[in-house]
């Protein structure tokens, strides 16, 4: 079976200017692709915290007309003496729950979103870095 050439055949023979000149080409494209997908991963998560955003804003406003109509159900309670208060206590009530709802499950998608910086990203700069450190120490011994 042939060997496929790739552009690092023949290094061990390369001087080390060379040997650096690859180094420095492959660290340029490797931090190129990383800060890619350190790009990618930080649009997903910002689209995911906009979902659970938009559940706490909703939540909020829904709160609001809960407050208004316990107001008028307040309002109304002393106008009258029990049925159009106990209809829009009844609603306030509702809406509180709604509320509640809403913002329980916005809150939870955010704790469950974890942190929101690009963390596989971070992990892979790390494995990166401890390679470079390995290959310039290997080429170091080789002088």
């Amino acid at each position: 079976m042939a060997s496929v050439p790739t552009d690092h055949d023949g290094l061990g023979e390369a001087p080390i200017g060379g040997l650096l000149r690859s180094l420095l080409a492959d660290v340029r494209l490797l931090s190129q692709r990383e800060a890619e997908l350190a790009l990618v991963e930080v649009k997903l998560k910002a689209s995911r915290l906009g979902l659970a955003g938009g559940l706490m804003a909703g939540a909020v406003l829904v709160a609001v007309f809960a407050l208004g109509t316990l107001i008028a159900a307040a309002v109304l309670g002393f106008a009258i003496v029990l049925p159009a208060w106990a209809a829009a206590l009844v609603v306030g009530v509702v809406l509180v729950a709604v509320a509640a709802t809403l913002f329980l499950v916005g809150r939870a998608r955010m704790k469950t979103m974890g942190p929101l910086a690009p963390t596989e990203t971070i992990q892979t700069l790390r494995e990166d870095v401890s390679w470079i450190r390995q290959e310039t120490d290997r080429l170091r011994a080789t002088e």
